[in-house]
């Protein structure tokens, strides 16, 4: 899903961008500089960084409402959001095509693991914000209801064609450590590999697949349509082991760091009260995260998604990172056969373990 231009602010932008690993067009870099240089003040006095982000979601209320609701203009910072997938995010800021990435939290420590530090800076998810869906028709079908435990719905999903948008992204782990979870093998998942949650919500309508898991508030939407129901609200805290872990993150390359800490300083104090905003003045944010990025879609869906986020704790409260929480995305990443190194610490700038 694409992020669109928010309205209400002149200083949030955002840049469509076809990127590979490492490079985006040359204009941009020539526009803004990069590869961690030190971000001097534009004639208008602001400090212009560009953001890598994967799609727009609920889970990056605080970021998007933030920057487009003049927040961060009061910390005299400008962005510009680049729509970069995944893990190329990181690329893109080590490459100098972005300043920061928000990206999976995954994705700093499995580069680690590969002798490549990017530097933990905040944090965006603190829980995951996927939840499952079941077709309409099987869900019926299956006997079971909102009572059914935890055990129940995992073990109906055995071996059942479940969609995912890629056969590696955090839908799969998730999935593979809720087998485990229950008792049975993560073999037990049977992903079908979509392209896309728009892929996955097409094939639960068709009946390709029973199951499908994806962010917030699209499972709320695709209920609200009549063709899905939400079976494991996983981002409201459904499956506690999966509550306060670590799932998002703003991420920059030690260069960055390193040339820009006051910068860095100041955008995580916008950050955090943006994320205060969240929580303590959620009809405002709320309400300008539909106009601004959601307006077309069933509005009660929307809402009740960001609330679901909400209710579990799923969207960070502030940009320190839970170091309890850290340590349950580690456990799940090891529980799921993805290596980490020790001394994984290092690179997040809120622990004593920290290089920088």
């Amino acid at each position: 899903m694409n992020i669109p231009i928010a309205r209400g602010s002149r200083r949030f932008r955002r840049t469509l961008a076809t990127v590979g690993a490492l490079t985006l067009a040359s204009g941009l870099l020539a526009a803004c500089g990069g590869n961690g240089d030190t971000i001097e003040a534009n004639e208008e006095g602001n400090r212009v960084i560009r953001v890598a982000a994967p799609f727009v979601s609920t889970m990056n209320s605080a970021f998007l409402y933030g920057a487009g609701a003049g927040i961060f203009d009061k910390y005299d910072i400008e962005t510009e959001f680049v729509e970069i997938d995944g893990a190329r995010g990181l690329a893109a800021s080590m490459g100098g095509s972005v300043d920061m990435a928000i990206t999976s939290a995954v994705n700093p420590l499995a580069a680690l693991e590969q002798d490549q530090a990017f530097y933990v800076i905040a944090q965006v998810g603190n829980g995951f914000p996927e939840s499952v869906l079941i077709e309409t028709e099987a869900y019926e079908k299956s006997g079971l209801d909102d009572d059914s435990t935890f055990q129940e719905k995992i073990e109906f999903l055995k071996d059942k064609p479940w969609g995912v948008s890629s056969p590696e992204g955090s839908s799969v782990y998730m999935a593979r450590y809720m087998f485990e979870l229950a008792g049975l093998s993560q073999d037990d998942f049977n992903a079908n590999s979509l392209g896309s949650s728009s892929g996955t919500l097409a094939a639960l309508q068709e009946q390709k697949v029973v199951a499908g898991s994806m962010g917030s508030p699209l499972p709320q939407v695709a209920e609200a349509e009549g063709y899905a129901k939400v079976f494991l609200d996983v981002t409201a805290g459904e499956v506690p082991e999966l509550q306060n872990t670590l799932t998002s993150v703003v991420a920059v390359t030690p260069e960055f760091y390193e040339n820009n800490r006051e910068l860095v300083d100041d955008f995580r104090e916008a950050l955090a009260e943006a994320q205060s905003l969240v929580y303590n003045d959620s009809e405002t944010v709320d309400e300008w995260m539909y106009e601004n990025h959601f307006d077309g879609s069933p509005k009660e869906a929307v809402l009740a998604g960001v609330a679901s986020q909400r209710a579990g704790g799923s969207i960070a409260q502030q940009p320190e990172v839970d170091p309890e929480a850290a340590d349950k995305l580690v456990s799940f990443m090891r529980a799921t056969g993805q290596p980490i190194t020790d001394d994984y610490k290092k690179i997040f700038m809120d622990f004593p373990e920290f290089e920088g």
